[in-house]
Formats: C-alpha cells, sequence, structure tokens
C-alpha cells in the first residue's frame, strides 16, 4: 500500500524544546502562584526531571495536574498563557541532529504536524530553520478543546483533512517520541480503517528516554529508532522513494 503521508509530533521528535518549555512552564505557573521559583515542583528541577515527567503522562492537562499541582479548573487558563508565554519568550530550541536535511528531503511528500506545543510558537521555530514550508498542515493544542489532545485522534484527523488525504486510501506514517504517540496514531487508525488508511507508528528515541521501557508500552510502535539516520533507513524502507522521489536504498525493505 503506497505511504500517502507523513504526521509528525513536534516535541522531543523534530526539536528539543524542554529547555524552552520549562522556562515557559514557569512563567505560566507564575500566573498562579507567583512564588513558584522558591519552591519549583521536582519536575522543574532540571532537563532530565522534566523529560521524565513529560513522558510519565498523557498529555500537557495531565502533566499539569500532577506534576505542578494545578486543579482541573485551572487548566483552560493555563492552557491560554501557553502562547503568549512562549511567544515572550525568544529562546530557539535545538533541532535534533540531520532533522533539516531529512525534513526538505521529503518535502515532496505531504506532511503535517500534529504537537501539544502552540501552533504560531512551532511556526515560528519551523521559520528559523528555513523548513516550515516543508508541512502543509500544523495542529497545535490551542487548534483543539480540553478533550480532544492526544491521545485522542480528533486532531490527526483535522492534520489529514487539512492534507486532503481523509478520501485517499494507502499509509499514513506517524512519528512521535513518547508512549502516547502511538496511542494517538493507532486511535486515528481505528478510524481511517474503513477508508482504506492505515498508519504505521515510528516511535524515535533521540535522548534515550524509552530504550528500556519501550517494550513494556501498552501499544507497540511498528518501528523504533534512536537517531534521524535510523529514521531516514525506516523511512527509505516504507518505500517513500515511490511517491516523493527520494533516492532508494535497495538494503532497506518493507516490514
Amino acid at each position: 500500500m503506497s505511504v500517502i503521508g507523513v504526521i509528525w509530533d513536534y516535541d522531543g521528535t523534530i526539536i528539543d524544546s524542554a529547555k524552552k518549555n520549562i522556562e515557559v512552564t514557569i512563567e505560566v505557573l507564575k500566573h498562579f502562584d507567583k512564588e513558584i521559583e522558591t519552591h519549583l515542583p521536582k519536575a522543574l528541577q532540571s532537563y532530565g526531571n522534566y523529560q521524565k515527567a513529560n513522558h510519565k503522562y498523557k498529555n500537557w492537562r495531565e502533566l499539569y495536574k500532577e506534576s505542578y499541582g494545578l486543579k482541573e479548573e485551572q487548566l483552560d487558563e493555563a492552557g491560554s498563557l501557553w502562547t503568549p508565554e512562549q511567544l515572550k519568550n525568544k529562546t530557539i530550541p535545538s533541532m535534533f541532529e540531520g532533522m533539516a536535511e531529512l525534513l526538505n528531503k521529503l518535502k515532496p511528500i505531504k506532511m503535517g504536524i500534529c504537537s501539544q506545543n502552540s501552533n504560531e510558537n512551532i511556526k515560528e521555530t519551523l521559520r528559523h530553520y528555513g523548513v516550515e514550508r516543508c508541512f502543509e498542515a500544523i495542529i497545535g493544542y490551542d487548534d483543539l478543546s480540553g478533550s480532544e489532545q492526544k491521545p485522542n485522534p480528533t486532531g490527526f484527523i483535522k492534520c489529514i483533512e487539512l492534507l486532503e488525504l481523509n478520501n485517499k486510501s494507502g499509509t499514513l506514517v506517524y512519528i512521535g517520541d513518547h508512549s502516547e504517540d502511538v496511542v494517538f496514531g493507532k486511535n486515528a487508525e481505528g478510524i481511517l480503517k474503513e477508508k482504506g488508511i492505515n498508519v504505521i507508528c515510528i516511535a524515535i528515541d533521540h535522548l534515550s528516554l524509552n530504550l528500556n521501557t519501550y517494550e513494556k508500552w501498552s501499544i507497540q510502535p511498528n518501528y523504533f529508532v534512536q537517531t534521524v539516520s535510523e529514521l531516514d533507513n525506516v523511512l527509505q524502507g516504507l518505500s517513500l522513494n515511490q511517491i516523493s522521489g527520494i533516492e532508494s536504498n535497495e538494503n532497506n525493505q518493507f516490514l
């Protein structure tokens, strides 16, 4: 079955945004506790702690409740503060090595992003790295209601509608770094299968956060990779070259 598009997660997949997200989260929490910096939650005390907490919970709403102590009724306000605080913070997060080259290589194929970061913040960072035009659709947390956040598949469905792929049969590839990204992709597949669309999920673990645990995830990814180079090899093996003119690699096979 032909690959018709590639959907990406953003944070931890394309961009290493943890350091910036820690800074922004602290600014958001100041709206609820002006003295938050004197007693930071453990998850915000270090890069490593933040990454562990981020991979522990399903989505940002759960993270904010369980790790930062916000109440359910405060979450919508916290969400509304994320975009302005992100845009006020001028830190440019790092793009993972080799990612820009891979995105440009894939550009002839339709690609989109589904993220729990803000739409405008994503676009601003992609512009900085010269890859915004690689993506025809971006769905951020602010494009969805609270109940529609990952792993609810609504964002995925909206993304492929913007890409005009929702009525085409074939294979979609979804790439993310979190266990819930796999759940998200497979939840979408459950809806799309009746249209002749299947979803292949690739988990990328740039920082080796999941290397010893991913085999225990409730839903397994179709592929698990640790570098952009490994991801490139898998995508070559999925015959993306047939769609986008990408140079083939005879050593890679569709599994």
